[in-house]
């Protein structure tokens, strides 16, 4: 694994304590501002303070956890990523479908998160199944969808369309372009170490001028005030209790949370490795399942369900720091945060355009990253239909979901995410349009009227097809014509069979070539011929043409039987 430019720490680079501590505080800002979700669980019950700090603290104990299960990792438990987990609003339509069920109670709801946990760990053991339709365009879709709905969600905050609608002021917008213009500028200009504190840069920045502005509310911040310092959870809050009914909304709940974790896990490995190709479908499985150890853990200490966060991965990724082991400071602050509720009411301080800005930070980088996922890949009518209706109904989602539910009001709690509408919309269209294509194609050419082009169309043509990326295809292009210029060169053929037959093959991970002909077999040199050989003699010309064919491919193959010759050569997709 090979770090990127942009990358200071990679995945498996020990932090200096300084730095770790401080990257993981400009984690916690980001983790914690999304501690609104449950606050608004707690008001939407009715709930008092007391069960409200019980709650976080239970949530943040489960997001410290599951941290130190995914950068610890063992041998099928754990991706050795870091990616830590945030609260969601994708669950909790969910919750209040299982809290509004006859005789359902608080217990119930908090108690059948383990449903969330198994669905996840079966889910894990399918994903190595899926090696042919969670392709990485697909994986593109879902990187991009993270990145857009960080947008979406950025924007909404800054320009006051939150969850009162009301409209921003100026001093507001003023607030968010300070904090976004400081978090470019220290990525941009700074090249000292402060650079990778730039997103916390800015959000003290962007905290000092709401307090200058008078953005910060008096009646919150008497509330912060009057939080106690040190508090012992009671765990678990409500209990547990069982209830048949509500084993439907939450495996559908945890299905769409194992998606977003493949999602996010695919932002993980692509920011970590400079050389990577597709994604790594045991890492991605042992991530899903150690989040379904997790959720079972929730479901003990009434924790609230948690999604894989794309934002906290983007983030780090654009501090220039995919280290594990900042992961093991976050469990540790998060941990420390369980206890303080002062550090969590902080979080809640926080004012919209503060954190819009960096949602909008964070989404450039993973929507960027999404794009050039998809673009990586040669696609054809199907693949692009594919991805394109995916990004469609996942950024959609919102209208689509109105719509049915008008059509059908039942389905009113069954809310999935954009991310998982959109990711289950393209691997369905992908699976569909499998249908069909063949996993090798074969066709003859006429050495003799055989041009460049032909052989570029036709290999072209296949890579589209099946998604293969560029740089595989263009070896293959050249090592295909290399032959044929050889074999009509060195007059290699035989004349009563002056045809050649190129066939492909891919199975994601290998583009294979094979060519057949009857005559004489193209040797495969292991070593290139000297100076004075190419000038003394057409054999070593020939010797010259089998060693830059062999040493294009990945593999190289050539068996002859009766006459019939094989070149059979394979390049790493």
């Amino acid at each position: 694994m090979r770090r990127p430019d942009n990358i200071a720490f990679g995945v498996d680079d020990p932090l200096p304590a300084r730095l770790g501590a401080g990257l993981a505080l400009q984690q916690l800002a980001f983790l914690g501002a999304l501690l609104v979700i449950p606050e608004i669980y707690v008001r939407a019950q009715g709930l008092g303070h007391h069960d409200f700090l019980n709650i976080v603290s239970s949530t943040l104990l489960v997001s410290a956890f599951v941290i130190l299960l995914q950068v610890r990792g063992m041998r099928h438990l754990g991706a050795r990523y870091y990616y830590p987990l945030q609260a969601t609003g994708a669950v909790l339509p969910a919750m209040y479908l299982v809290s509004s069920l006859p005789g359902a109670t608080l217990a119930t709801v908090f108690g059948m998160v383990w449903v969330i946990g198994l669905s996840q760990v079966a889910f894990s053991f399918l994903i190595m199944r899926l090696r042919n339709v969670f392709t990485v365009e697909v994986s593109g879709v879902a990187v991009m969808l993270i990145g857009l709905g960080l947008g979406h969600l950025g924007f909404r905050e800054i320009f006051g369309h939150g969850t009162d609608g009301t409209p921003a002021s100026g001093a507001s917008l003023l607030v968010g372009l300070l904090t976004f213009a400081t978090m470019v500028a220290c990525n941009v200009w700074v090249k000292t170490v402060l650079r990778l504190f730039a997103p916390l840069l800015g959000l003290l920045a962007g905290m000092l001028a709401s307090v200058l502005l008078d953005l910060v509310p008096a009646q919150e911040l008497h509330q912060w005030q009057d939080m106690p310092w040190f508090w012992v959870p009671q765990l678990p809050v409500f209990g547990w209790a069982f209830d048949a009914k509500a084993i439907v909304p939450y495996v559908v709940t945890g299905f769409a949370l194992a998606l977003t974790s493949m999602g996010t896990q695919t932002i993980a490995q692509r920011t970590s490795n400079a050389d990577w190709v597709r994604p790594d479908l045991r890492a991605l499985a042992r991530g899903v399942r150690a989040e379904g150890v997790a959720h079972l853990f929730a479901a003990l200490v009434n924790g609230l369900p948690l999604a894989a966060s794309g934002g906290a991965v983007s983030l780090a990724a654009a501090s220039g720091c995919t280290s594990r082991y900042l992961g093991y400071w976050t469990a540790g602050f998060l941990f420390l945060a369980a206890l303080l509720p002062h550090i969590t009411g902080a979080w809640l301080l926080l004012p919209a355009p503060v954190t819009g800005a960096l949602l909008l930070y964070l989404s450039a980088f993973a929507t960027l990253s999404g794009l050039q996922l998809i673009a990586s890949r040669m696609l054809d009518n199907r693949r692009v239909l594919a991805v394109g209706v995916g990004l469609l109904v996942g950024t959609g989602m919102p209208t689509i979901h109105e719509a049915v539910v008008a059509l059908w009001p039942d389905l009113r709690f069954v809310a999935l995410s954009g991310l998982a509408a959109g990711v289950c919309t393209s691997v369905l269209l992908a699976t569909l349009f499998r249908l069909g294509i063949r996993q090798g194609t074969r066709q003859r050419f006429a050495l003799a009227h055989t041009t460049l082009q032909d052989v570029t169309d036709f290999l072209e043509q296949q890579g589209k097809r099946w998604g293969a990326r560029h740089e595989p295809v263009r070896r293959a292009e050249m090592a295909g014509w290399q032959v044929v210029e050889a074999l009509t060169a060195h007059h290699l053929v035989d004349t009563a069979f002056p045809e050649i037959e190129i066939e492909t093959g891919f199975d994601d991970y290998v583009f294979t070539l094979v060519l057949r002909y009857r005559g004489t077999l193209l040797p495969l040199a292991a070593t290139p011929p000297s100076a004075d050989e190419l000038m003394a003699s057409a054999q070593a010309e020939l010797q010259m043409a089998g060693y830059l064919v062999g040493r294009s491919a990945r593999h190289a193959r050539a068996s002859s039987s009766a006459g019939l010759c094989v070149l059979r050569l394979t390049f790493e997709n």
